[in-house]
């Protein structure tokens, strides 16, 4: 500090001693007086530990008289300081990247004084400190989902980790760590990851890029640091990498049902599904369009697919109406490099149920043909069940006397390419004894039963001696010419 002269030194000291003495002439004790405080950030309101405190206790005289002291862990000082007079004495709290901050308090002798709080506001950013490496978090990725390459979709994912101190501060470059990175689940289609290792910065943090390769699947980045003889890594962060367009060769579609009631009933629904894969046979990426036509009923008009390239709407019977039943459904999208990719289906709206039989009368030792189709001539929707029994004595029915249909074949996409025949609309069946039975009296069939009955709704015919009669409300019975009976469902 600046030293003076010792003459101007005691001419400065007695002007102050004339300045604090009263009118009377007398002048106030000297001796100790305790200055308590505490120095507190501005902002956080918490304690500044080794904040400098600086004692002012005369601005006319020498600096040496000036104390400065040290605030402890909890921000608090405690200093004692001899005046000579009742004085004030300003006092300067500072610290290293804060503000500085004045108050001036009345000293007088054999006093403790509680100085107020100083607050200091800080100028520039607290260096970060940090210890050794503890943990590895997953700050942030750019994208949980990319596309295959050239699949138009991003290809690139950046994924930035923090690595931490076991108080959960980032680690700064004095403590820096060197992070490997590795694949955990991976679909192998030459997905890559750089760099393989790199250092934090000094928040701790570092950043790699996985690009994706020619297969769709998920992905799991891990990364790992080796530190003081143990490894610690991070938990595995999920991609997803998406397919790319369509493909034609991997275009798929068709109907819940080939065949349907339609000509039955208005607003029936048959859930038609596509499948669309890219040309490496991965599903497309999520939210591709696919457009639906019919040329008959009526076709919700797109869906976008699923992860899994899947999507599904429904085909509603409606007009217009197919005249012979078969109606073409067509679903299309695009490929990359714009060309149109489709597929399309026939699909049989089915009506109600038309039954031929011959003979049309009941008799013992008969072979009977039958033919169950609809008002078109086209066989009934799956899980339609014939039935056939017959009664009497000693007497039973064999063939096809219980049948249950699959759904309908085309071999094309006209009425002609329908599959119809054995097992789809024409059937066998003999009466005959029933050589089983342990039972007196002569073998003789009363009468012969069919029912028809599924999703085309039910019809039963019965045959007796004289003839083919119907149970079934409103259903009409018509002899044809051969010994041959018509019998046709309400429409």
């Amino acid at each position: 500090m600046k030293r003076y002269p010792p003459l101007l030194l005691l001419t400065l000291v007695l002007t102050a001693l004339s300045l604090s003495t009263g009118c009377d002439g007398a002048s106030d004790e000297s001796g100790t007086v305790t200055l308590m405080g505490q120095v507190l950030d501005a902002e956080t309101n918490n304690p500044l530990a080794n904040a400098f405190v600086r004692i002012v206790l005369n601005e006319n005289l020498d600096e040496e008289t000036d104390v400065l002291v040290e605030t402890d862990a909890q921000g608090r000082f405690t200093v004692e300081v001899r005046v000579h007079v009742t004085t004030e004495v300003r006092i300067v709290a500072t610290k290293d990247a804060f503000s500085t901050d004045t108050v001036t308090v009345l000293a007088i002798a054999g006093r403790t004084i509680e100085v107020p709080n100083f607050r200091l506001n800080r100028t520039r950013a607290e260096e970060p400190t940090s210890g050794s490496p503890s943990n590895i978090l997953l700050v942030g990725q750019t994208h949980e989902a990319i596309g295959i390459i050239e699949s138009g979709s991003v290809e690139v994912s950046r994924i930035t980790f923090q690595v931490a101190d076991s108080a959960g501060r980032p680690v700064t470059l004095e403590n820096e760590a060197q992070v490997r990175f590795r694949f955990g689940q991976h679909p192998g289609g030459g997905e890559f990851i750089a760099p393989l290792q790199a250092p934090t910065d000094n928040s701790g943090k570092v950043t790699v890029n996985l690009s994706s390769g020619t297969r769709a699947g998920a992905v799991q980045v891990v990364a790992e640091a080796d530190v003081e003889g143990r490894t610690i890594r991070s938990r595995p962060v999920s991609v997803a990498i998406h397919g790319g367009l369509p493909d034609q060769a991997h275009f798929t579609l068709g109907p819940d049902r080939f065949n349907f009631p339609g000509l039955l009933i208005a607003g029936l629904t048959n859930p038609v599904s596509v499948i669309v894969g890219d040309k490496y046979a991965n599903p497309v990426k999520p939210g591709t369009v696919v457009y639906f036509t019919t040329s008959h009923g009526v076709i919700e008009g797109s869906v976008e697919t699923n992860t899994q390239g899947r999507g599904s709407v429904n085909l509603i019977s409606g007009n217009p109406l197919p005249a012979d039943g078969v109606a073409i459904v067509e679903a299309e999208t695009a490929d990359d490099q714009d060309r149109r990719v489709t597929s399309r289906f026939p699909v049989l709206f089915s009506g109600f149920i038309v039954v031929r039989v011959e003979p049309a009368v009941a008799r013992l030792g008969e072979t009977y043909r039958l033919t169950v189709t609809d008002q078109n001539d086209n066989p009934l929707a799956a899980g339609t069940n014939i039935n056939v029994r017959a009664d009497g004595t000693k007497v039973k029915a064999t063939g096809n006397t219980n049948v249950t249909l699959d759904d309908t074949i085309f071999t094309g996409f006209t009425y002609n390419d329908i599959v119809r025949g054995p097992g789809f609309t024409e059937f066998v069946f003999r009466a005959v004894e029933d050589r089983r039975l342990d039972e007196d009296g002569t073998p003789k069939i009363e009468t012969i039963t069919i029912r028809v009955s599924g999703p085309n709704g039910s019809l039963e015919v019965v045959l007796t001696a004289g003839g083919a009669t119907t149970r079934t409300q409103g259903a009409r019975v018509e002899l044809l010419p051969g010994g041959q009976a018509l019998i046709r469902a309400s429409e």
